[in-house]
């Protein structure tokens, strides 16, 4: 994801907005209690069915429950079932009660504990989740069905929803069309189960952060073929820019209907909105990463007119999941999803090039632009397995289709008028612009695939091939649209060993393509291919109580396309990246670490120089324990190497230093209660997360975030 292209890319004016985080959140939670407490809120018979659905529990008294779990699990996003430590591919799931303990509040928080993910590399940010994996960005999925379209138009998936976040590293275009080589992000959304339960959280934390939610599912009839889960969050907060906010609320109801043992049909609604302010300011590198006469610009500045600024979102998704097995070895596994977003923009920043006053006076400009976009998409496939001689195979054949369509309108940017870094006054509102309408874009692709996971004896061959059709499509405001059509053949192969000891070696080779469309002005580009190879091992200990996968990796991109410095300008070049990753975890009966270590070089192909907004090496490492009387505790430590940003004309870039994080947790647990308390940043470290180029703007990261939790469940 590119900072500068983000700025100028963007939708309709949202109507009705005035539908107030809280006051949604009071109805969501009447109406939680209301279903809950409902005459029809049976528990499940003992001979109800249960589906096949992995659900990750967190329990530090059991010695190698997290890891054997975790292990033994396959990965959603990988369309075959198969457990992720016998895949020769890299594979990283992160569980909710992770994600609960390391306090994280997006998906970013909840992957800074992953080997390969560069996660919030762009510092403090309430528009999104940024992740890069393996040096490149990476693609956003939700069940396997991609979630994010253009720039500006969406709202950042609420982790609460989720039952998991994966990580499939590595070229995954064979499973989903396009898709960048580094890999891409699949979040797995919470579905209703057949055990009653449920949830009521309230939290309060740093910077006025006031959040209620509750999670209830459950059986609907005596028999079990109705269950229910209901969704319901509401946060209020302010951050640590003056004048940003991010409030907000998501209601996600779901009904799952089980008509007999082999079918089963999951509806399940989400609508968020989101209300505040961009958080990213764009501050001038003189001030921040450079020296100046005032000293360090205040990481709460706000170069924006409060009242006037804001970056308001609505979602609503509607996903229809449909099970039916055929027979023993067979079965038919189906979703479907409708998205309609919509964005209202207005934003001011630092302009650049620009070199603030010694009195610390600088120019801003001044941004609008409203987005809004309509996807369809959906994923049906047959699953199932067969035996052949000696072999065994797990196969699956599918079809994939996206439809998606963003556009924009009510745009205009220009000279925003002065203000002071250190000492800023409001009320100096520039006004006359004219309103534009920016061009439409949409994208169709259709996507056949084939997968074969074959054990045969102690080795495993999995092989997969996909054919792609796509229609990218600019949608003029004058003349004809421009239409881009391309196809592509992409495949993957990888061989794993399993031997005695609990080490599988493994060695695959996979490839992917991203169309590119135009570049602004009319001008077609090439798209994005790629291969990489990867070989490794993953260990798996006996007594389940020591987990190892180590991985070395070899990416080279073609047609990269790199970001430039006005709408539209780009250049396509190639990457090179090579480098490998370690993930350990092991318990010692209360005790769980947790070790992630990667180092590689990314460059770009032609000119050897460094990718810009890449950390070639991180670390980090959480470890938690379980006292007696129900108390917990957990430490963790980040740290990320420097990077670079642009190289223009062969001139300096900024080298953005690396940076050494630490956070903290502690629980307690007392019958049906759950208190904590999360710190990240513990030390309260002030850091630049990037640079765009010499003289040009910087980004802050995140300072210290302390949240106090309390839980009930029933």
């Amino acid at each position: 994801m590119y900072m500068h292209s983000q700025r100028y890319q963007s939708s309709k004016t949202i109507t009705g907005f005035k539908f107030r985080p809280l006051s949604a959140g009071v109805l969501a939670l009447s109406a939680t209690a209301s279903l809950l407490f409902a005459p029809g809120a049976y528990s499940a018979d003992e001979d109800a069915v249960i589906l096949e659905e992995v659900t990750v529990e967190a329990d530090g008294q059991q010695g190698g429950s997290i890891i054997e779990k975790t292990a033994s699990r396959k990965a959603e996003g990988s369309k075959i079932d198969a457990p992720v430590m016998e895949t020769p591919f890299s594979v990283t799931v992160v569980d909710q009660q992770f994600m609960a303990d390391s306090g994280a509040k997006n998906i970013q928080d909840a992957l800074l504990y992953s080997s390969g993910v560069y996660a919030g590399q762009y510092g403090f940010d309430t528009r999104g989740d940024w992740t890069s994996v393996r040096g490149l960005d990476a693609n956003n999925y939700q069940d396997g069905l991609r979630s994010i379209y253009g720039f500006y138009n969406n709202v950042r998936t609420n982790i609460y929803t989720l039952e998991s976040i994966e990580v499939l590293k590595g070229p995954t275009s064979v499973l989903y069309g396009q898709s960048e080589l580094g890999g891409i992000v699949n979040a797995v959304s919470k579905v209703p189960q057949a055990e009653s339960k449920g949830e009521i959280w309230a939290q309060l934390g740093s910077y006025d952060r006031r959040q209620v939610a509750a999670d209830v599912t459950g059986p609907i009839d005596r028999e079990g073929k109705f269950l229910y889960r209901l969704i319901a969050l509401t946060r209020d907060s302010d951050t640590q820019v003056d004048h940003v906010a991010d409030d907000g609320y998501v209601v996600s109801p779901a009904i799952t209907w089980r008509p007999n043992e082999a079918t089963s049909l999951t509806v399940l609604a989400n609508l968020q909105e989101t209300e505040g302010q961009v958080s990213a300011q764009f501050l001038p590198s003189k001030g921040t990463i450079d020296p100046a006469p005032l000293g360090q610009i205040p990481t709460n500045t706000f170069v924006g007119e409060p009242g006037w600024d804001r970056y308001d979102r609505e979602r609503q998704d509607l996903t229809v999941m449909f099970d039916h097995r055929i027979n023993e070895d067979w079965k038919f596994a189906s979703i479907l999803r409708s998205t309609e977003s919509a964005t209202e923009t207005r934003e001011h920043w630092i302009s650049i090039p620009t070199v603030p006053a010694d009195d610390g006076t600088a120019q801003r400009t001044i941004y609008a632009v409203d987005r809004d976009t309509e996807v369809l998409a959906f994923d049906a496939r047959v699953e199932g397995g067969v035996d052949v001689g000696a072999t065994t195979h797990r196969l699956a054949v599918g079809i994939d289709y996206q439809d998606a369509q963003w556009n924009g309108d009510n745009t205009f940017s220009g000279d925003g008028g002065p203000i002071n870094l250190y000492n800023p006054v409001y009320g100096n509102l520039a006004t006359g612009f004219t309103p534009a309408d920016l061009a439409d874009s949409a994208l169709k692709q259709t996507g056949f695939y084939l997968i074969d996971h074959v054990d045969i004896g102690r080795a495993i061959v999995t092989a997969a091939l996909r054919h792609d059709k796509t229609e990218d499509t600019t949608l003029s405001l004058s003349g004809p649209d421009e239409t881009h059509e391309s196809d592509a053949t992409t495949g993957r192969v990888g061989l794993m060993y399993r031997f005695d000891s609990g080490a599988s070696p493994y060695v695959s080779y996979s490839e992917s393509f991203v169309p590119n469309g135009d570049d602004g002005f009319g001008n077609t580009l090439e798209p994005t291919t790629g291969e990489q190879v990867e070989a490794g091992v993953k260990y798996l200990s006996r007594d389940q109580a020591l987990a190892v996968t180590f991985a070395y990796f070899d990416i080279e991109q073609e047609n990269r396309v790199s970001d430039g410095l006005t709408p539209g300008g780009v250049t396509q070049t190639g990457a090179v990246i090579e480098g490998w990753e370690l993930e350990v975890r092991k318990l010692w009966e209360q005790l769980e670490l947790l070790v992630n270590l990667t180092d590689f070089s990314a460059e770009d192909g032609e000119s050897g120089e460094r990718l810009p907004f890449v950390a070639e090496r991180l670390a980090s490492s959480w470890i938690s324990y379980h006292f007696p009387r129900g108390i917990r505790a957990g430490f963790g430590v980040r740290y990320t190497g420097d990077n670079l940003g642009f190289d223009l004309g062969g001139g300096p870039s900024p080298k953005v230093p690396s940076v050494t994080l630490y956070d903290a947790m502690i629980g307690y647990e007392t019958g049906p209660w759950d208190f904590s308390l999360d710190a990240k940043n513990l030390a309260d470290k002030t850091y630049i997360s990037w640079c765009r180029y010499e003289g040009a703007d910087c980004g802050y990261g995140e300072r210290l975030q302390v949240t106090a939790n309390s839980r009930y469940r029933f």
